[in-house]
This record gives C-alpha cells, structure tokens and sequence, in this order.
C-alpha cells in the first residue's frame, strides 16, 4: 500500500510540476553549453583532449556527459517548489486528511525528481551524441554507475531542495538561496572542467562539492573508467545522500499543518 500511495503522489507530482518553459530550458540551456561553449572552449585547447583516467576525450564530448549530472540537480528545484506551492494553496493540508504520511510525501518528491533525471539524461544523451561518439564505452560492469550517480543525484539534490523550501519562509527567498547555492555547486565542481591542475582552495572546493562526486560517476560509467578513486566517491555521495534524505524526513516532520 505505501507504494502505491507513494506512485500516486508522484503521478500527481508529475502532472503538477510539468512546466512547458522548464522542460524546454532543461533541453536549451545543454545545446547551448554543449554545442556553442563546448566547441568555443575547445577552441582554446586546440587538439588537446582531456585526461579521463586512462583516456583522452575531447572538451564537447566532457562537457556534454558532465551536463547530465547538472540537469539532475537543476530539476531537484520541483522538489522545492512543489512544496512551496501545495503550502500556499493549502494542498498539503489536504494531502494529509488524506491516506498519506508526511515520508510518502517526501519520498514521492524524490522519486520524482529521479525520473525527471533519467529523462534529461536520456535527452542529454542523444542531444550529446555527435560529440561522445568515439570516445564512449559504456559496459555491463560501468553503466550502473551512471544510473546509481543520476539516482544518488536526484536523492540528495532532491532531499537538499526540501530542507530549503522547509526553513525557509518565502518562495522568493527559496528561489534567492537555491539559486545561489545551485551556481557555487555548478561552477566550483568538474562539471565544466576537470579538477587536475586546479589551485587551492578551489580544488578542495571542488571535493567538497557533492556534484563533482555525482558527475565523476557519470563520466566513469560512460567512459567505462571505473577506479577505486570513483569508488571511494560512490560511498562519499552515498552516506551524503543519506545524510540529506534524513535531515529532508526530520524538517518534513517538523512541518506545522
């Protein structure tokens, strides 16, 4: 019954945070990094490709595979929103009256944004093609990883958004601090460039950063790059996702209706 429950609520979640304008720009903002700033950028390293492990890839084709992890994290902010929204129009209220719990109600935010990942990284993918092709060699042992780091990735983003959207007490200042927050993430992570020959402090900015643990599984698995480095990452991102999830459950909880 719980899982029923919690498929109801995301079908609902779904159907109510569908924004035509935010799935276009979750589709535009990649073309444009990966097609006009990757080639632009790439321009600047001429023939240079960049060291994944034991291979070299070009900047588009990094690029393009590191959006993947970004988009999971852009779409975490329908987690904040939703709950935003369902407190001001008092649909909270009447989800509780309702056969459902507060943890059905977060866990079914999660799932959500879960889903809205796979489905920007499988757009992300094709869109990406032109630019992966030759230097992807995803493998039975390596495509797991990009699928657990999309998952992680929706779990901890997702859980951070609803703690935000909890202690907050306006939408506007949601939208202030998740923004903020969202580019120090974006930009101080590997997501746009490698962390090798970065200075300090950013490079220990760089490891402190949950999206850099997120896109450095990504590229593995779709490099087929897998180190025990990226597995010390995978149990990093893991026991932070936990971390989130629990602290995301415990301010639900706290939640006056």
């Amino acid at each position: 019954m719980m899982i029923t429950e919690i498929l109801i609520l995301t079908y609902r979640n779904l159907i109510a945070s569908i924004d035509k304008v935010f799935l276009i720009w979750q589709i535009i903002f990649p073309i444009f990094y990966i097609f006009i700033s990757g080639y632009a950028y790439s321009a600047l390293l001429g023939n240079q490709g960049i060291k994944l492990g034991e291979i070299l890839v070009s900047y588009p084709s990094f690029l393009a595979v590191g959006m993947i992890g970004f988009n999971v994290m852009n779409s975490s902010t329908v987690a904040g929103s939703i709950i935003w929204n369902d407190k001001r129009n008092g649909m909270f209220q009447q989800i509780l009256v309702m056969p459902f719990t507060k943890i059905q109600y977060i866990i079914s935010n999660v799932v959500t944004i879960m889903l809205m990942g796979l489905t920007s990284a499988i757009l992300i993918l094709i869109i990406g093609l032109p630019t992966i092709l030759g230097s992807a060699n995803p493998t039975l042992w390596s495509i797991p990883y990009t699928l657990y780091s999309i998952i992680i990735g929706a779990i901890f983003f997702g859980s951070f958004t609803v703690i935000i959207s909890t202690l907050l007490k306006s939408s506007e200042g949601f939208s202030v601090i998740s923004n903020g927050i969202f580019l120090f993430f974006a930009f101080a992570s590997s997501t746009f460039y490698p962390a090798e020959g970065i200075s300090e402090p950013l490079k220990t900015a760089f490891f402190i950063n949950p999206l850099t643990y997120i896109v450095d599984i990504t590229r593995a698995g779709i490099y087929s790059q897998i180190s025990d480095f990226v597995n010390v990452e995978v149990i990093i991102i893991s026991i932070l996702a936990i971390v989130a999830f629990s602290f995301a459950a415990v301010s639900m909880f706290r939640v006056k209706v």
